[in-house]
């Protein structure tokens, strides 16, 4: 019971089960939040092959939350919690932007719609879910020693992000007050993400790639690096319209490219993928230029050369021969 200032109590209430507290925490997602990132709604009762994510969330900086929503009196074992949201871990590290964006039924994409940072979001999240950078949290209306003592293991001792959040509700005459207290908190450090200020652990064929071009004093310099990319901008260029070296997971393959991720509205978007439609099977160091879609509804642009892991010194002069062709008459379009 609480006492406030006036004399009138504020009793403990019950949720009536879980989907209450599922649709409280979908709705208020500040709830569950934490000083360092906001999260934002995806969908509730996502089905994955590894079984239905009560809810799906996102911080502003791409990291995928999966919330496992519980009651105290729910019988199911603290280690069966723990196996399932591994579960999902594991299979959604093999997803791509899109595929998660279908499970959800685009409302992924419709969440991340007004976010400042919305064209480069969609290759940061699959970033992250492609290296295992998912944020765990828990939600109880009350947690349990045992609970709390297998959460507290998991985030001390593993590189998994992992919280156990209580959120209580309560009743003032005829308002429902509710409130939440952080039992188990990850050490931020578990999440290797150069958008939050974090060091980011670099593939070394990527680190090998990216040390040689920066060695050489080539324009234009490296201006973003993540654990599978690094991202080449232009002066007077939009961010999201850049070169990259790119490294895919368990490939040792570098891809040279250039990439225009501009949003599908944007007014330079189609005219900037069809002038790079153009380059297509041009030659460049010996080999052809490749050319696809950036998104499923066929806009945005990916020109690329694919690259053997010992050709280090090669994907160099790539990258500048692919500068060379394309810059100037991209520039003209940018200035227009």
């Amino acid at each position: 019971m609480i006492i406030t200032d006036s004399g009138s109590t504020i009793e403990r209430e019950e949720y009536r089960d879980e989907n209450e507290l599922q649709e409280l925490i979908y709705n208020r997602p500040e709830l569950i939040s934490d000083d360092n990132s906001e999260l934002t709604s995806i969908m509730r009762e996502v089905n994955t092959r590894a079984g239905r994510i009560d809810i799906l969330d996102i911080t502003d900086s791409g990291i995928i939350t999966i919330v496992e929503v519980k009651l105290a009196r729910n019988p199911q074992s603290r280690r069966e919690v723990l196996a399932q949201i591994f579960d999902y871990i594991s299979e959604l590290s093999s997803y791509s932007y899109y595929q998660l964006n279908d499970a959800t039924n685009n409302a992924l994409e419709k969440a991340i719609e007004s976010f400042e940072n919305y064209d480069e979001l969609r290759r940061l999240i699959e970033v992250n879910l492609k290296n295992g950078i998912v944020r765990l949290i828990i939600a109880v209306d009350e947690s349990n020693e045992g609970l709390k003592r297998l959460a507290e293991f998991v985030a001390r001792h593993t590189d998994f992000r992992i919280d156990l959040v209580e959120v209580k509700k309560y009743k003032n005459g005829d308002n429902y007050l509710y409130g939440s207290n952080v039992v188990v908190e990850s050490n931020s450090q578990t999440i290797t993400n150069r958008s939050e200020g974090r060091p980011v652990n670099i593939n070394p064929l990527l680190k090998r790639v990216t040390t040689a071009w920066e060695a050489s004093g080539k324009k234009p310099i490296i201006g973003r690096k993540e654990s599978s990319y690094s991202q080449l901008f232009v002066e007077n260029w939009p961010k999201a319209l850049h070169y990259e070296f790119t490294i895919m997971r368990n490939k040792p393959i570098i891809y040279v490219r250039l990439d225009n991720e501009l949003h599908a509205d944007a007014p330079l978007t189609d005219k900037i993928s069809n002038i790079m439609k153009t380059f297509e099977g041009r030659e460049i160091c010996g080999h052809k230029i490749q050319a696809r879609p950036y998104r499923r509804s066929g806009s945005g642009m990916v020109l690329s050369v694919a690259l053997g892991e010992d050709e280090i010194d090669l994907a160099c002069e790539t990258m500048e021969e692919l500068i060379t062709l394309t810059k100037s008459t991209i520039d003209d379009y940018v200035a227009k």
